[in-house]
């Protein structure tokens, strides 16, 4: 009997770390198809169809494990109008609108996402990045959350003015904080949490990257969305900056979920002596808390906090998120005798945590 429970434990564990997991991880289901070309069920390219014509960005490759996502920047258009076109792939769904038949009006992006309500801690994917200019190019790799919907109408074209179209849940409208549409938004999301990574590298080898995602909120999210770039998009809204034949490949994402603590608040005051990484006893002295009674104690974690720079070159800070009693329980101590016990679990079950805290006079 007690070895059924365990398998049963252990089945039920390995299905909840599965459902915090994005679709398609290894993306290997490439059951949809573009100009007669394979494409991912669960992930979105930023193919193009104009004019009655398509153009390809997104190929099925060996991957690191089984197959991989390929995408290149290249030039797309016709008439002998022509431009460099951003290669990238998306759970959200990649747009490109034009005006009738104006260029300048040109504008794109990424709207929607996946329902989602799960707090990772890290990203984590393998890529390779080659082409003729990776030095002058960023690749990206994001993932945002948000709660509520936001609504726009006005998109930077492609020599920076604006173009008129509506969209729901664009990127540009719910990433604020980093980058944010430069005409306004109609209506604002609530933007939960994000992990942007841009380097300008080169990887002939698969290298796995690790992308920390830091918190805006104690809000759980309702949506999310990933994106991988070859190039300057979404930096650059995918007009300018981009170098045609730098690519990008992607395999094996994986989200992590943390049992560590990044801040340690008591009594809403950040302790700047705590260690996240030590499992010793920590101590604090009863006199630099600031409290009449041990009663009125109150310990609490913050996790996510960190800070990036927006596309106009500021830093965006991120405070972070409070740990739930799900998460985080603290087990009182004594003064000058047993220590406070924190005992801090991953939101997927899949590590623990202990931090003694030892109050002295």
């Amino acid at each position: 009997m007690t070895r059924r429970l365990t398998l049963i434990t252990l089945l039920i564990t390995a299905v909840l770390t599965r459902a915090q997991q994005l679709p398609d991880p290894h993306f290997e289901n490439w059951s949809e198809s573009f100009k007669d070309e394979p494409q991912l069920r669960d992930w979105h390219g930023s193919n193009v169809s104009q004019i009655g014509l398509k153009f390809l960005f997104m190929h099925s490759q060996p991957g690191r494990t089984g197959k991989c996502a390929y995408v290149w920047n290249a030039k797309v258009g016709a008439l002998g109008i022509t431009a460099v076109g951003p290669g990238y792939f998306a759970l959200g769904d990649p747009w490109q609108y034009i005006k009738g038949l104006s260029v300048n009006s040109t504008t794109a992006g990424t709207t929607a996402g996946i329902k989602w309500t799960h707090r990772p801690d890290t990203m984590a994917v393998w890529i390779k990045r080659t082409g003729p200019d990776t030095d002058k190019e960023d690749f990206n790799i994001i993932y945002y959350a948000w709660a509520g919907e936001s609504k726009g109408s006005k998109y930077k074209n492609k020599v920076g003015k604006m173009t008129v179209t509506e969209r729901v849940n664009e990127e540009s409208d719910v990433r604020l904080m980093t980058d944010g549409n430069e005409f306004g938004v109609d209506q604002k999301a609530r933007q939960v949490a994000e992990g942007w990574h841009r380097a300008r590298a080169k990887y002939d080898r698969w290298t796995q990257i690790k992308v920390p995602i830091y918190y805006c909120s104690n809000e759980r999210p309702q949506m999310c969305n990933v994106i991988f770039s070859a190039g300057n998009y979404p930096a650059f809204r995918a007009n300018t900056g981009l170098y045609e034949g730098n690519d990008l490949y992607v395999d094996d994402v994986e989200l992590i979920y943390s049992s560590k603590i990044d801040k340690l608040l008591i009594n809403g005051v950040a302790w700047k002596a705590f260690d996240p990484n030590s499992a010793k006893e920590q101590r604090v002295r009863i006199a630099d808390l600031k409290i009449e009674r041990l009663d009125d104690l109150k310990i609490e974690g913050v996790r996510g906090v960190g800070t990036l720079t927006n596309t106009k070159g500021q830093k965006a800070s991120f405070v972070g998120r409070k740990l739930d009693s799900k998460e985080m329980t603290v087990l009182p101590g004594e003064l000058n005798g047993k220590p406070w016990v924190i005992t801090v679990k991953a939101e997927d079950g899949s590590s623990a945590h202990t931090y003694k805290l030892k109050i002295e006079r």
